[in-house]
């Protein structure tokens, strides 16, 4: 059985319970047909589960084993569940989408260790980032028929995203509605994500870090970087106002 090669953000590599390899273990002794069968059915732990998915791979599409990968999404979903229930159902549904994407995404880049170590935690951090991003754009759309001129491409919820760094209310809603397109096309996903966290989420830097996957201090960049950004587009706006004089 191969070890997990993944590791936290203190470098500690992932360790699969004694449990969980146990039954791995057994698992590889049975016929693959049955294996797959029995964890697509649900009767086996998910990081078997997992386990099976990533080794035990056919060299050509097979039903058993396309019936693994239909369990997987179905458990992630049934995991990630409790985290959305206060959620509208759009939004619940674009939480999901999300995290189906992300995880398509680990799934052909062979990166689900923590899904081997931890199943709960690995969805976990899937739904808790997905969460945030759909909240992101959407927790002050109330208000996107002043943040937008009429014709613009940018969503409300865009807008807000972008108006939620100019803090301090010295920029006139006329000037904000210009460098609306200009900051959120400069921002990142992880910065929105940031900023999501800790200015609006009310969370430390430190526990934005743990929902994001990385240290207090690459949070406490992002926000810099972003802020920056924003500052940057800020000052340029009156010198482009002028040049057009």
């Amino acid at each position: 059985m191969k070890p997990l090669a993944g590791s936290n953000k203190q470098g500690e590599r992932y360790v699969r319970p004694d449990a969980v390899a146990a039954e791995i273990e057994a698992v590889l002794e049975w016929p693959l047909p049955k294996a797959f069968a029995l964890a697509a059915a649900g009767k086996l732990r998910p990081q078997t589960l997992v386990y099976l998915m990533r080794n035990c791979m056919p060299n050509r599409p097979t039903a058993q084993y396309d019936a693994l990968i239909v369990a997987f999404f179905s458990r992630l979903q049934r995991a990630g569940a409790p985290m959305t229930r206060d959620m509208s159902n759009l939004d619940r549904e674009r939480v999901d989408d999300l995290v189906k994407d992300k995880a398509l995404k680990l799934i052909e880049t062979d990166r689900l260790d923590i899904f081997e170590m931890s199943f709960k935690l690995g969805a976990e951090r899937l739904y808790l980032t997905a969460k945030a991003a759909v909240r992101l754009r959407t927790n002050t759309e109330v208000s996107r028929e002043d943040l937008i001129e009429p014709g613009s491409d940018l969503t409300g919820e865009e807008a807000a995203d972008s108006l939620s760094l100019a803090k301090g209310g010295s920029m006139s809603l006329a000037e904000a509605k210009a460098m609306l397109n200009q900051i959120y096309e400069l921002l990142t996903e992880k910065e929105r994500l940031a900023i999501f966290y800790v200015h609006q989420a009310g969370l430390t830097e430190k526990e934005a870090g743990e929902q994001m996957g990385c240290t207090d201090r690459n949070v406490r960049y992002l926000i810099k970087s972003a802020s920056r950004k924003a500052r940057a587009s800020e000052e340029s706006a009156p010198r482009q106002r002028r040049g057009k004089e």
